[in-house]
């Protein structure tokens, strides 16, 4: 078969083609939103390795309660990035000791694992203001976040 075949076919069943199309690309379009039904875009920013930028990375995170959004993301931003050369906020092994809502402020406690800057975690500092910034970004309620490791408050 050659192009002028090809072509000939073409102008003979464009509509055949065009309709086909049409309904590949409304499947597609379905699979992608019904596929994030129930579930919340949230945005994660964490360091790269290597360098002083940052990058950005969207994760759906499931989730009914505002309490219950809160914690699950704080729970997704202590394991880190899932993109390569991404650097950890925190040391990885820190457990969410506890975190909760009381008004526009949020109480997170973090396990003492948090300071020790291991295994490519960024340093305290840094990992404490991107945590924050993570929580403001996603959350506009929350005005305040007290941040705790191993049950000191941390200021910053």
């Amino acid at each position: 078969m050659n192009i002028s075949n090809i072509q000939q076919l073409i102008k003979k069943h464009w509509l055949k083609i065009s309709i086909i199309s049409g309904g590949i690309v409304i499947v597609i379009l379905s699979v992608h939103f019904f596929s994030h039904i129930g579930m919340h875009r949230r945005v994660f920013v964490f360091p790269v390795s290597g360098s002083d930028k940052n990058q950005t990375e969207i994760r759906y995170l499931n989730s009914k309660s505002a309490q219950s959004q809160v914690s699950y993301y704080v729970d997704e931003l202590i394991l880190g990035p899932s993109f390569y050369r991404g650097r950890p906020l925190f040391t990885p092994g820190t457990k969410v000791e506890y975190c909760f809502l009381r008004g526009d402020s949020l109480f997170v406690g973090l396990s003492s694992q948090a300071v020790l800057q291991e295994n490519g975690a960024v340093d305290i500092e840094k990992g404490v203001s991107l945590f924050k910034e993570n929580l403001m970004k996603n959350f506009g309620g929350i005005k305040n976040i007290e941040l705790f490791i191993d049950g000191n408050h941390i200021l910053n």
